[in-house]
């Protein structure tokens, strides 16, 4: 369930994109979906990189103060005609975006059905807006971590 699709600049290869993040990457063997590893310690690299036959996947290294915020996912395929990165939610910010949208759901019926529950109504769309805002900045720090990998490997070149 990828929800963006970011191009890379014409002037900007496959190789040089698919090399970059691999540089900046600790190699994790699980799928990135269920770590939750966090660092505290300063370290020169920026995700958690898991490499499978078609394509790579790459999540941002956070600290242990950044828990709260949803995990996003970066695939880049391995296909050098593909000039993109797609961008998904992890597993458990799925979950918990599901449980948000159905407290939505159930809230929205009780108007209908006219027995609104006066705490839900105001509980799960403003749970749900504060998580949308999370997913948004969570999204602006991945983006700029790949940026940074890509003028860290010394491309010059910002997406």
């Amino acid at each position: 369930m990828y929800f963006k699709t970011v191009h890379f600049p014409p002037n900007l290869n496959h190789t040089h994109v698919e090399t970059a993040p691999r540089k900046a990457s600790m190699k994790e063997t699980i799928s990135l979906d269920f770590t939750s590893k966090s660092v505290n310690i300063g370290t020169n690299k920026i995700f958690w990189g898991l490499e499978r036959k078609r394509n790579l996947k790459f999540t941002r290294i956070r600290t242990s103060f950044e828990f709260f915020l949803p995990k996003l996912i970066v695939n880049l395929s391995k296909d050098p005609s593909v000039n993109f990165y797609r961008i998904r939610p992890g597993a458990a910010s799925i979950a918990v975006a599901g449980l948000l949208f159905f407290g939505l759901f159930t809230g929205i019926l009780g108007i209908i059905k006219g027995t609104p529950d006066l705490e839900s109504l105001i509980l799960f769309p403003t749970l749900t807006l504060i998580y949308i805002a999370l997913i948004l900045f969570e999204l602006k720090l991945t983006t700029s971590r790949v940026v940074k990998a890509l003028s860290l490997s010394g491309s010059g070149i910002i997406l």
